[in-house]
């Protein structure tokens, strides 16, 4: 019974980690693809526009506007090369009042 109860919540953590993820990269890029796959990483997306930006940017400037956007939208720090999964954790935590930055 326990095992159960475990693997249950483990799956909503997922699911809920993957809707994070989707919301985040609507909010972004304002795209919804249709599987999330968490390893993914906000690098992945290099090149997707970003809405409300009119001039182009070069690589370094992208990396820059997302990770601005990502704090300025969720509060949190982010690395534009750590899995969705990480960031979308971090987003949740801070949802709920829980403090989290990156470790270097």
């Amino acid at each position: 019974m326990h095992q159960q109860v475990v693997a249950s919540s483990r799956a909503a953590r997922e699911d809920e980690s993957r809707d994070t993820a989707r919301r985040v990269l609507q909010q972004l890029f304002d795209i919804d693809p249709a599987a999330i796959n968490e390893s993914w990483t906000l690098a992945d997306f290099e090149g997707c526009n970003l809405p409300e930006v009119t001039e182009p940017l070069t690589s370094t400037g992208w990396r820059i506007r997302v990770r601005d956007r990502v704090f300025t939208c969720f509060g949190v720090t982010c690395d534009i090369d750590e899995p969705l999964s990480d960031l979308a954790a971090r987003i949740d935590r801070a949802e709920r009042g829980v403090r989290c930055t990156l470790g270097h």
